[in-house]
């Protein structure tokens, strides 16, 4: 009985939440973060109260309950409790699944009717889980998390054209209350992406490696090429990087934040690790999403950027409502532009088009995410290298090596034709996968390349303060 076995748990949870036309409990990989953040510090949490020189998540808006005086502190007593936790949290949070949570329960605790809380450190786990959802029941997540409040002014983010009637997810997001950082702006700042026209980039940000942004031309001129409906027949590897990292809400894949999941279990040793270890790098990087998911979502619409499908089809003057286009001289429309899109992977009933997410571009959300997660990993699996400077967290994370076959290609998963596509395993070391994973979203056409850049910045500040708040 380990932290696997919820983890485990809470990725099919999430598959199943996004499956066959289910309406999901947790919708869009905001509230999925949030959700598996929740359920590993539930089980983190009841997991540590239970064990010797462990301590639970120290945050002020949460008091852990003490374990009863009766209660032995010893290894078999805080497995049943973090199991116990997970399993409590899970239902309570994807109510709409309790049958399966119970079979699945059943299965660990070779029983009838999945109730694992038969003795005192199982009802333990639970008052954990239940403390946890409590603490996080007005943290703002509960607010609509769909509208139709789009600006019409150039540049600014509008429904993908393809997808008629596409409401915006998660405007009130970035108000959600963090579980690590202080603030958005405090912990995890952002300037102002490049402007349309490029005649005042003096406050944009840079990369994380020091190098300058590219400018709105540049990153047009790349998007429009690389990211066009028929880059299979001009560069099927670049298609592959681009649906490989998909997850994009596709039926029976979800969201992000189970890929970065399935990614950090496959890191080369994760699984010779021990259990406290484990437990540690699986709650901390679910906590490190969550709060990127925050981070992420409030400057998305800080700054609203438009999608490269729309920019690039309203480029000139006389496009758009408004007919002022980007102002550049150095673009050119194209009205009719396709992405490769984001993957509509196993499609129900009927075929459907690939298309561009419902949020605004700026930052990237998977690049955040990965960013954020794979680095707060890094660290964690490898705390004695060195790591405080750019130079050193590239070095920390070029020896890290996983070998993955994500769920967009596992020989089962179709396409939006119905065509299974095929099964491949891609070996990377993390750095690469950070890399790569970011400039995906350029190959689907769904993002500017500087959404990629300000997303691995942000991302990288949230892992640089859940680390400390792990360590």
């Amino acid at each position: 009985m380990s932290i696997l076995n919820i983890n485990d748990l809470a990725l099919k949870l999430v598959a199943l939440d996004f499956s066959d036309g289910h309406l999901p409990n947790n919708g869009g990989p905001t509230k999925t973060s949030r959700a598996l953040a929740i359920i590993h510090l539930a089980a983190h949490d009841a997991y540590a109260q239970l064990t010797i020189g462990k301590s639970p998540f120290d945050k002020t808006n949460i008091k852990i309950p003490t374990p009863p005086a009766t209660l032995a502190k010893n290894e078999a007593n805080a497995s049943a409790a973090l199991l116990c936790a997970g399993f409590r949290a899970a239902t309570l949070l994807y109510p709409d699944f309790k049958k399966f949570i119970a079979i699945e329960a059943a299965k660990i605790f070779n029983s009838n009717d999945g109730d694992c809380c038969k003795d005192l450190a199982c009802k333990y786990g639970e008052q954990v889980a239940d403390a946890w959802i409590a603490a996080r029941m007005n943290d703002g997540s509960s607010a609509p998390q769909l509208d139709t409040l789009y600006n019409q002014a150039a540049g600014r983010h509008r429904p993908d054209p393809l997808q008629p009637g596409q409401q915006a997810l998660g405007r009130a997001w970035g108000l959600v209350t963090p579980f690590v950082i202080s603030s958005v702006q405090v912990d995890a700042p952002l300037k102002q992406p490049p402007s349309l026209d490029g005649l005042n980039d003096a406050n944009v940000d840079v990369t994380v490696k020091g190098i300058p942004f590219t400018n709105y031309a540049t990153a047009f001129k790349e998007v429009i090429k690389d990211g066009k409906n028929d880059l299979p027949q001009k560069d099927w590897a670049k298609a592959v990087k681009g649906i490989f990292w998909g997850y994009d809400g596709a039926n029976k894949i979800g969201v992000p934040p189970r890929l970065y999941n399935q990614f950090v279990r496959a890191i080369d040793g994760f699984s010779e690790l021990s259990h406290d270890l484990q437990i540690t790098v699986l709650t901390a990087i679910n906590v490190a999403m969550a709060d990127a998911g925050i981070a992420a979502w409030y400057w998305k619409y800080q700054y609203d950027l438009w999608r490269p499908v729309v920019g690039i089809r309203e480029a000139k003057a006389g496009w758009g409502p408004q007919g002022k286009g980007d102002e550049n001289p150095a673009t050119t429309e194209d009205p009719f532009w396709i992405p490769l899109g984001a993957p509509n992977s196993n499609p129900i009933n009927k075929p459907a088009i690939n298309g561009t997410p419902n949020f605004p571009a700026y930052p990237s959300g998977h690049a955040t995410f990965g960013a954020a997660c794979f680095k707060t990993a890094a660290v964690l699996m490898m705390p004695t290298e060195p790591h405080s400077t750019p130079a050193e967290m590239e070095t920390l994370l070029t020896k890290i090596k996983v070998s993955f076959i994500s769920d967009e290609f596992n020989g089962v998963t179709t396409d939006n034709t119905g065509v299974v596509r095929p099964k491949f395993k891609a070996n990377f070391n993390l750095f690469e996968a950070i890399e790569e994973n970011n400039q995906s979203r350029i190959y689907l056409g769904v993002h500017w390349q500087f959404d990629a850049e300000s997303g691995e910045k942000v991302g990288t500040a949230i892992a640089t303060k859940v680390i400390a708040a792990f360590t």
